[in-house]
């Protein structure tokens, strides 16, 4: 009495502090009992709080995954804005070098002028120097020129030579003045151009810091963004440990097995909850539960703490070269169900070969659980489904019947259902000898049968 009503203290406890928002998993907690007395009410509360939980959960992924949707969108504004940069800064790398290029052919243009100048310096000093000795000769009296020691046509001569000089001296002036103007024109005109490419590279690095500048504000606000998403995430966190705490404590209420086996009243409550769901027949269903483990009685001897086969040696694996992976189903369950895989009682293979690992009451191989877990979940509004559990285990044989045919009734149809239950064919399939199990269920049903009528009539 002193454990039950422990029990009661600390699940009323759990859940005053889960309702309170307050709830850490793995913490342990003191406080007063509230006024909630029996597991049923425990059971309600944490069924409504795990369900406005999963319903948070579900606001928040959307609320997730839509501010992903706008982390996308920034960043793809993003990724555009860094093209543009490259793009630009492309851009004025090669203004740049056209610059440089053109800075280049200006200099040079400047080295050709400083030359021609000097070049015309000289001519005009040459032709200053011919002009005076012209004006020199020219200058001279008759009786000068008798009394120098030339001769009068020696010296004409050298006045013409003068003069041819002074002639090819003025054209060579013009020529470099020529040339020196056209030089002057293509410097100009290559200045000109480096000023435009100035203005055009300026021009660029301007749109280059606009777009850095917007690169900016989108980072920034992609931080926001991301930051927002952590927040989202976090949450999701938090309330999915709340929710694998409720889980558990809902596990722990659903229970297993009671040891003795399960009462005849408490079968059949669930095979008529069943039946309801389903269209398979209470007695059918019943039939099978003794069948398989004689309503509870013998949910297998392999397993359990101390036995010396556990799930790794009795079960089909990943490696094992069947075609059913039981290990990888068994392993999905137990972390679903947060229970270890170790300890939990599971049937021995038969001494004539095979695999064993079936597990619960109506002995369910952990792969053809999974294949009716999620319609088990939607029948019963459970999260978690526990093979263990009584009543999760009639229910699962009913969907399980129900998918093999037996809802359609008569002899016929539950009898090939009672037999692809047990070996996955029918009764009567070549090479299979599994007939005596269709014909020992429908045996039991028809007890069973004339049991319910007996207790419905009186």
């Amino acid at each position: 009495m002193f454990m039950i009503k422990r029990n009661i203290f600390v699940s009323s406890l759990f859940i005053a502090i889960l309702l309170a928002g307050s709830f850490t998993v793995g913490s342990v907690f003191f406080a007063q009992a509230s006024d909630i007395s029996d597991a049923k009410a425990e059971e309600k509360i944490l069924k409504d709080k795990l369900a406005e939980l999963e319903e948070e959960i579900k606001q928040q992924e959307e609320l997730l995954q839509s501010q992903k949707g706008q982390s996308n969108s920034i960043q793809g504004v993003i990724n555009t804005l860094k093209s543009e940069i490259s793009k630009t800064r492309s851009e004025v790398e090669k203004k740049e070098l056209l610059i440089g290029q053109l800075s280049g052919q200006i200099n040079k243009k400047e080295e050709t002028i400083v030359s021609l100048s000097n070049e015309l310096t000289r001519e005009k000093t040459s032709l200053a120097k011919l002009i005076r000795k012209i004006n020199e000769v020219e200058s001279l009296s008759l009786m000068e020129m008798l009394l120098s020691s030339e001769s009068v046509s020696e010296f004409y001569k050298d006045v013409d030579s003068f003069l041819t000089i002074n002639q090819a001296l003025y054209n060579s002036a013009n020529n470099i003045k020529q040339v020196r103007s056209k030089t002057d024109a293509e410097k100009l005109s290559l200045e000109d151009e480096k000023a435009r490419e100035a203005d055009i590279k300026y021009e660029l690095e301007q749109d280059r810091k606009k777009v850095e500048s917007k690169k900016s504000e989108q980072d920034g606000l992609l931080n926001l963004s991301k930051n927002q998403e952590q927040s989202y995430e976090q949450l999701i966190t938090a309330r999915k440990a709340q929710v694998a705490a409720i889980n558990a404590r809902l596990f722990e209420l659903a229970g297993d097995v009671p040891s003795g086996g399960i009462s005849f009243e408490d079968a059949l409550t669930y095979a008529k909850e069943a039946s309801s769901k389903t269209g398979v027949r209470p007695a059918l269903i019943l039939a099978i539960l003794k069948q398989e483990s004689d309503t509870g009685k013998n949910v297998g001897t392999c397993n359990r703490p101390g036995d010396s086969r556990t799930w790794r040696d009795i079960m089909p694996g990943p490696t094992s070269g069947s075609w059913r992976d039981d290990q990888t189903a068994y392993l999905q369950i137990m972390k679903e169900l947060g229970k270890s895989p170790e300890g939990q009682p599971l049937s021995c293979p038969l001494s004539s070969g095979g695999w064993g690992g079936a597990m619960g009451p109506t002995q369910f191989i952990p792969t053809t659980w999974l294949s009716v877990r999620d319609t088990l979940k939607s029948i019963l509004g459970v999260s978690a489904t526990n093979p263990w559990n009584p009543r999760h285990a009639v229910h699962a044989t009913a969907i399980y019947m129900r998918d093999l045919g037996a809802a359609t009734g008569g002899y016929t149809a539950e009898r090939e259902a009672a037999c692809k239950y047990y070996s996955g064919r029918g009764c009567s399939a070549p090479n299979v000898k599994n007939a005596f199990y269709g014909d020992a269920v429908l045996a039991k049903a028809a007890a069973i049968q004339r049991d319910i009528d007996f207790l419905e009539d009186n």
